[in-house]
């Protein structure tokens, strides 16, 4: 059989390849430039929680990052910055809940965080100082970065997580209720500057203004006592005079009871 060639779509064919392996040298020599380069940044965005405070700095994340290099990132060409090394260092910090880590077109390295969001302040029986997040999850305190948070003292179990994030019941476990229904609530957040659970177990939060003790008891019912607790301050307490009891209350069914040495009233 005689197979003849055809000059014109083999010189097409050549071509073609000579394009795409010409373009393929000038995308490995872009990328090996582009990687040669220095990093031109670090542009740290770091989503703010309530009150507008932050647990971590862009500052203190370069030094996490310095400080696991040996050497400054900005300083350093693209291709000796270990992208994902970076995000897991960030993600094994207890203060952060989500991280993402990239360099994009203008070689930069991004950093975006998701803060924890801290609602309660721990001053456990060792002394120890934490915060608890929103979602049960032990947070550490670092120096020069307060959250304004109610703190939680008295008489409770250490944290442990596995026990705190099982089913058995716990002061500690309380108190963290107890924080998020405060922390939902916008007066009562701004209310409450202390939660302490006393010997026997009660659960009394000390408010930052005025003079009284609230009894809570424990944290069953919270919304109903919380809804009493609401009334009292923008409607008995106004009425009946700010001065007039030192002690409110919650742990009776459907009303607060407003004490003050051997007077007693009973407020519906």
């Amino acid at each position: 059989m005689d197979k003849r060639i055809d000059i014109p779509v083999l010189r097409q064919r050549i071509l073609w390849t000579v394009i795409m392996a010409s373009i393929g040298i000038l995308f490995v020599l872009s990328v090996q430039r582009k990687m040669e380069v220095e990093v031109q940044k670090l542009e740290v965005v770091i989503k703010p929680i309530k009150g507008k405070r932050n647990l971590i700095t862009p500052g203190e994340v370069k030094q996490i990052f310095n400080r696991h290099t040996g050497y400054d990132v900005t300083q350093t060409a693209v291709e000796d910055i270990e992208v994902k090394a970076l995000e897991a260092l960030l993600k094994a910090d207890k203060r952060i809940k989500k991280v993402e880590v990239f360099i994009d077109s203008d070689n930069k390295l991004n950093v975006w965080i998701v803060q924890r969001q801290p609602i309660v302040r721990v001053m456990d029986g060792s002394n120890r100082s934490y915060y608890i997040d929103e979602d049960g999850d032990q947070v550490p305190i670092v120096e020069k970065s307060a959250i304004r948070v109610p703190l939680a003292t008295g008489h409770f179990e250490l944290y442990q997580e596995d026990k705190f994030k099982s089913d058995k019941k716990g002061k500690l476990k309380e108190v963290f209720e107890v924080s998020k229904a405060l922390f939902a609530d916008e007066f009562l957040s701004a209310l409450v500057e202390q939660i302490d659970v006393t010997e026997n177990g009660e659960i009394v939060l000390i408010p930052k203004i005025g003079r009284q003790e609230v009894v809570l008891g424990d944290a069953s019912n919270l919304e109903e006592k919380f809804d009493n607790l609401k009334i009292m301050y923008k409607e008995g307490l106004p009425r009946e005079g700010w001065r007039k009891f030192n002690v409110l209350k919650l742990n009776y069914k459907g009303q607060v009871v407003a004490q003050k040495s051997n007077e007693t009233a009973f407020i519906n």
